[in-house]
């Protein structure tokens, strides 16, 4: 072996070495930004649409029509009440969520309550007539407790965006065709 590949041999471990003793430094790292941060995280987006409240909510309130144009759904079970109220399951690309509906003000506000394990989740949809105007604004805020320190350093990067997802496919539901879904998986 040469003296150039040596070095470059050198040059490979201390690398791996830096990376493998840098992974431990970013996990305390991040342990200790999760222990400051939150245990809950609120995120909410508003959108203006050329609708009244009545027809955004007669989109919002079909449960069964929901996987037709909500993009972060593949299909949609109903399954019995729970604690007298509607549930159903959700699957797609996040596995199989348990929602349940917690409150319904027709048209103005619907509240979900989605179970991730067993930490609650809650999705407030609120409209709004415009003043003066027509249109209605729909505001949705997500609400989440997250006891897991990493968890709470992640969430906060930009790479969840459902609540802005969530409006985005309202708008084309109400403004475009509908996509074709399968049937819930047995």
């Amino acid at each position: 072996m040469n003296w150039i590949e040596h070095r470059r041999r050198l040059a490979r471990r201390r690398r791996m070495a830096r990376v493998l003793l840098g992974m431990p430094v970013l996990l305390f790292l991040s342990i200790l930004a999760g222990a400051a941060l939150p245990a809950a995280r609120v995120t909410s987006a508003a959108l203006i649409l050329a609708r009244s409240p009545e027809s955004v909510w007669l989109v919002l309130a079909d449960v069964d029509g929901m996987p037709g144009w909500r993009s972060d759904l593949d299909a949609l079970e109903r399954i019995p009440d729970q604690d007298g109220r509607p549930a159903w399951k959700e699957f797609g690309p996040h596995g199989v969520r348990v929602v349940q509906l917690v409150s319904a003000e027709p048209p103005r506000r619907l509240v979900t309550r989605r179970m991730d394990g067993n930490r609650p989740a809650f999705r407030t949809v609120e409209l709004a007539q415009r003043e003066g105007k027509t249109g209605t604004v729909v505001k949705v805020t997500d609400h989440e407790e997250m006891g897991n320190l990493l968890r709470r350093v992640l969430a906060r990067l930009p790479l969840r965006r459902e609540a802005r997802r969530f409006l985005r496919d309202l708008a084309q539901a109400l403004n475009g065709p509908r996509r074709h879904v399968a049937s819930a998986p047995e």
